[in-house]
C-alpha cells in the first residue's frame, strides 16, 4: 500500500496487530512510525511497552572466522527473532499493550519468512508489531499475507514529483508528492490544494524534511487563517529558482526583450538551480543552462508552428504532446510570436552561443544578452526592410 492511501485509510484506526515499513525514504517511515505510536498512547499504552530492536546488532563486534562468524550471526539472529517473538506473544506488564519495533528487519524476513508469515496468519492481537526494511518484494508469501486485516505493508519509496509517464491526461501539479503535501499540511492543522502544493514544491525542492520544515513556517506566517495558498507561499519565499527560468523562456517566447533581460540580470545576480537542486552562481554553467533551456522551449514551439501551419489545432497538439494542458494556450500564444522561416537562423544563435560559452573568454553575461536581443528580434517585413 502507497503511504498516500496509508495515511488516508489507517492514520485515525487502531493499531493493526503487524506492520511492516519497506522503502528507502526514511522520512516517510519515521512519519508512520510517530502516526503509530501516538495511537499506541492515545490507547492505553505506556512508555515501558514501548520495547525496540535493531537487526543490525546481530552482525557487530564479531571477531572470529568467516564460518565460525557466520555461524555465530546465525545463531544471533535466530536468538533475536525469540527475543522480538517473546516480546510479541506475552501480555503486558505495563499498560494494555506493547508495541514492538524491529528497525533494520531485511535479514530476519529473508531467513525466517516461514516463521513471521505463520506469525502474520495467527498474531497475538493484544500487541503491536513493526517491521522496518528496506525492501520487500511484493510478490512472496510474506508480504501476501498482509491483507489488511492482520497487517499492512506500507510502501515508502520516493514520491513522484510528476505525474507518472503513462498519466498524460494529467496535469503537472497531480503527483504523489503534492498529494502527500496536501495531507501532511493537516498535521499542522492547514488545508491547501494540489496547485498550492505544487507552488511550494517548485521553491523547496522533493526534499520532504525542507517541504516539512517550509509547511511549519508558513502555518506560522499565514496565522490564524485555515488555508495555505499559492500567494502565501509566493509572499514567504519569493519566486523560485525553476520559476524564474521559466518566466525567462516566457519572456523570449513573448519576444519581450526588456523583461527578458531584466530576468536574465537576476537570474545571474541570484543564482540558478541545476538539475541536483543546489543552486550555482558560476556565470558560465547559468549562461551553459539558458542556451539549453532555450534550445528547448524554441524546439517545442517550432513543432507548435508546424502543426498552426498545417491548420492544426490545440487538441492536436496535445495529441502529439508538443505541450503539457496547463500550458498549451501560454505555448500557443508564443509560437505565433514566430515564423517557421526565421527559426532555423534562431537554431544557429543558439548553437553560436553554446560554442561561445564552452570555448570564448566572452562574459558569460554577454553572450546571454546578445542571444536574447537575436532570439527576440521581429522578422523584417519584405520589401521596405522594416521590422513588423
Amino acid at each position: 500500500m502507497k503511504i498516500t492511501d496509508f495515511l488516508r485509510k489507517y492514520s485515525k484506526t487502531n493499531n493493526l496487530p503487524v506492520y511492516i515499513l519497506s522503502g528507502s525514504e526514511y522520512f516517510l517511515k519515521k512519519q508512520v512510525l510517530t502516526g503509530i505510536k501516538k495511537q499506541f498512547y492515545l490507547e492505553g499504552g505506556v512508555k515501558e511497552g514501548l520495547i525496540e530492536f535493531n537487526g543490525k546488532d546481530t552482525g557487530s563486534n564479531l571477531t572470529v572466522s568467516s564460518t565460525e562468524g557466520s555461524a555465530a550471526q546465525s545463531v544471533k539472529v535466530s536468538a533475536l527473532l525469540n527475543d522480538i517473538f517473546d516480546e510479541v506473544r506475552t501480555a503486558p506488564m505495563f499498560g494494555k499493550h506493547k508495541l514492538i519495533v524491529v528497525e533494520n528487519a531485511d535479514g530476519l524476513l529473508i531467513k525466517y519468512q516461514e516463521r513471521i508469515s505463520d506469525y502474520i496468519k495467527n498474531p497475538f492481537s493484544t500487541n503491536c508489531m513493526i517491521l522496518e526494511v528496506l525492501s520487500l518484494d511484493k510478490r512472496t508469501k510474506l508480504a501476501k499475507a498482509m491483507g489488511g486485516k492482520q497487517g499492512v505493508l506500507v510502501e515508502c519509496d520516493k514520491l513522484f514529483d510528476r505525474p507518472a509517464p503513462w498519466e498524460t491526461k494529467k496535469p503537472e501539479y497531480d503527483s504523489e508528492l503534492t498529494k502527500w503535501i496536501v495531507m501532511h499540511a493537516r498535521n499542522y492543522d492547514k488545508t491547501m490544494n494540489l496547485k498550492s502544493a505544487f507552488c511550494l514544491l517548485e521553491r523547496t525542492g522533493n526534499s520532504l524534511a525542507i517541504i516539512d520544515r517550509q509547511l511549519d513556517a508558513l502555518s506560522i506566517f499565514v496565522g490564524d487563517r485555515g488555508e495555505i495558498s499559492i500567494e502565501d507561499i509566493q509572499m514567504f519565499s519569493g519566486a523560485s529558482h525553476r520559476e524564474t527560468l521559466f518566466n525567462l523562456l516566457d519572456a523570449i517566447g513573448m519576444k519581450d526583450t526588456i523583461s527578458a533581460m531584466k530576468m536574465a540580470e537576476n537570474i545571474f545576480n541570484t543564482g540558478m538551480e541545476n538539475e541536483r537542486k543546489a543552486i550555482t552562481f558560476d556565470p558560465r554553467s547559468i549562461a551553459i543552462t539558458i542556451v539549453i533551456s532555450s534550445h528547448k522551449r524554441l524546439k517545442d514551439l517550432w513543432k507548435i508552428i508546424r502543426v498552426l501551419d498545417k491548420g492544426g489545432s490545440k487538441e492536436d497538439i496535445l495529441e502529439k504532446r508538443y505541450a503539457p494542458r496547463p500550458f498549451v494556450d501560454k505555448m500557443i500564444k508564443q509560437a505565433r510570436n514566430f515564423k517557421q522561416e526565421e527559426m532555423s537562423e534562431k537554431w544557429q544563435y543558439m548553437l553560436d552561443a553554446d560554442f561561445l560559452c564552452k570555448t570564448s573568454r566572452l562574459a558569460p553575461t554577454l553572450i546571454i544578452e546578445q542571444l536574447i536581443t537575436k532570439l527576440c528580434m521581429w522578422p523584417r517585413t519584405e520589401g521596405n526592410g522594416t521590422t513588423s
